[in-house]
């Protein structure tokens, strides 16, 4: 992967390019940052450029042996560490490297949760456990293929167990000749002597205008709309992309948030207990990524009522006729609490929350904001 993939975060790249340049590499490093800044196909272009055999004074070459291998992920002295969903079957990366790789090359901003959907195991907790600390160390006793660096990158290294940290604690302080540790992590949730052995790089969220223009060039979006998503987004464009998410499951959110709406501005205590679980299509039912994918298409729908008459936004006949109904009990400072209130909701589903305390908390918070509205309305 060249730099010219990755979005955004120039300052990063120059600052790694010119640690290249003048052979300032240190041996362990920690990438840290929220998801969807692109940390991973970062660091992916950082090792392609320092192993590269024509880099430029800005990117690698792309198309030398070692660039294509490193773009494929095929390159044997660079290997991965990730969260998995332990099992006797599995336990450790490379037992399932075929499938994080293809995941990886698919959606180079994949998050935890995509990775274990990709599994099927996204109701398991994702672990780095000890038995990856074992092959780490294997891997990074054998001499290398290249007569060069070796290189190890540990994804989400913040799911490694403790007992799997302390293991590496020595190898990171004292690693083989020519070694790179790239630990990639959301939160600073590490032992502490974890994080006083690398070099932390913060790498920051992507602004506005990156994301709408990578949503222009990569997936052929109207500037419009582009612009509107990558407001909501706040940085991450993996969220972007799943606020884009609406082609099939449409219908389905559309009724489903239509329906919770108005169970919110009148609190049906019984209708909200259906709607949350206990029916066969409540929304505690339908698995996290789905989850993720409402609670997107639900702040696209509080934008759009927001917008409804400022801008032209392409909807269907049935949605405008409701959120024209909607739309006057949602002002514009009760809006930005319910987009605060629903992106709190889209990272606590994707750190495990149960759905049905959050959606239940959730509707409470919005009851009461729309009730305000509602009241300021019949005064």
């Amino acid at each position: 992967m060249q730099f010219s993939k990755v979005i955004g975060q120039q300052q990063l790249k120059d600052s790694m390019i010119e640690a290249v340049a003048n052979g300032r590499i240190s041996h362990a490093q920690l990438f840290l940052g929220p998801e969807g800044n692109g940390a991973l196909p970062l660091a992916i272009a950082y090792i392609q450029y320092l192993f590269c055999k024509n880099r430029t004074n800005t990117d690698s070459c792309g198309t030398c042996p070692q660039c294509q291998r490193i773009t494929k992920l095929n390159y044997p002295d660079l290997h991965f560490v990730f969260p998995l969903a332990l099992s006797k079957d599995v336990e450790k990366s490379s037992d399932v490297f075929p499938k994080w790789k293809e995941a990886f090359l698919k959606d180079n901003y994949m998050s935890l949760t995509d990775w274990m959907n990709f599994l099927d195991a996204e109701n398991k907790q994702p672990v780095i456990g000890v038995g990856e600390s074992k092959d780490i160390l294997h891997q990074l006793s054998l001499t290398s293929y290249e007569g060069s660096y070796k290189v190890m990158i540990v994804w989400m290294a913040e799911k490694m167990n403790l007992v799997a940290a302390n293991k590496i604690l020595k190898i990171l302080e004292e690693p083989p000749d020519k070694t790179i540790f790239i630990l990639i992590t959301e939160s600073t949730q590490l032992p502490v002597t974890i994080l006083s052995r690398t070099q932390i790089t913060k790498v920051p969220r992507l602004t506005e205008q990156e994301i709408a223009a990578a949503l222009i060039k990569r997936n052929g979006q109207s500037p419009e709309m582009a612009a509107s998503v990558a407001r909501t987004a706040e940085g991450n464009y993996r969220f972007a992309q799943v606020l884009l998410t609406e082609d099939e499951d449409a219908q389905f959110f559309s009724k489903k948030f239509q329906e919770w709406m108005r169970i919110c501005l009148k609190l049906d205590g019984d209708k909200l207990a259906d709607w949350i679980g206990n029916s066969d299509n409540g929304i505690s039912t339908i698995g996290r990524e789905k989850q993720k994918q409402f609670l997107a298409y639900s702040i696209q729908t509080i934008r759009h009522s927001l917008l409804l008459d400022k801008l032209a936004i392409s909807i269907s006949a049935s949605d405008e006729d409701f959120l024209r109904k909607f739309s006057p009990y949602i002002s514009f400072e009760g809006g930005n609490v319910i987009f605060e209130e629903l992106n709190r909701a889209y990272h606590a589903i994707e750190r495990n929350a149960h759905p049905k305390i959050l959606f239940t908390s959730l509707s409470l918070k919005i009851h009461d904001t729309l009730a305000q509205a509602r009241r300021a309305i019949t005064a």
